[in-house]
This record gives structure tokens, sequence and C-alpha cells, in this order.
């Protein structure tokens, strides 16, 4: 069984650490709701709220959706 574009595409996502304990984070799917993403903290729990994947876009976008979600760091008062 070869790799398939959804493993592909989450090689190509790069995650920011954790904000409150610096743990590694990872993307998730949700396991009963079709096409919902979301990003958790290994150690802390912490996570994202769930994006899912809307009828007119791609699962990219739902699965970028929760990563641009947990990458977004508020420095000096600005989003970064």
């Amino acid at each position: 069984m070869g790799i398939t574009e959804y493993q592909i595409e989450r090689q190509k996502i790069s995650l920011k650490p954790c904000p409150f304990c610096g743990g590694e984070a990872r993307l998730k799917k949700h396991q009963r709701l079709e096409q919902t993403w979301y990003v958790q903290c290994s150690k802390c729990g912490i996570r994202t709220i769930y994006s899912t994947q809307a009828p007119y876009e791609s699962w990219k976008d739902a699965m970028k959706c929760a990563v641009n979600q947990w990458n977004a760091r508020v420095e000096n008062g600005k989003i970064d």
C-alpha cells in the first residue's frame, strides 16, 4: 500500500510548539466527523476548535484552517 495524498499533505505541514507548555503539536482528524480537523498539544492537551470542510471547499482547506489557527500568535499586540 502506497502513501496517500492525505499523508503527503500532513508531511508538508509545520506546526509551532504549544504556546502554553512548549509541547509538540499534532494535526488530528476527528474520528466520527468527516473531514473535520484540529490541532492538539501532545503534552498538555490544549487544542484548536474543529475546522470542518464546507461543501464548497477541499479537505486541504479545512486542514490548513486548523493549522493556521494553531500557528497564529499574538506578539506586541499584533497577530503573527
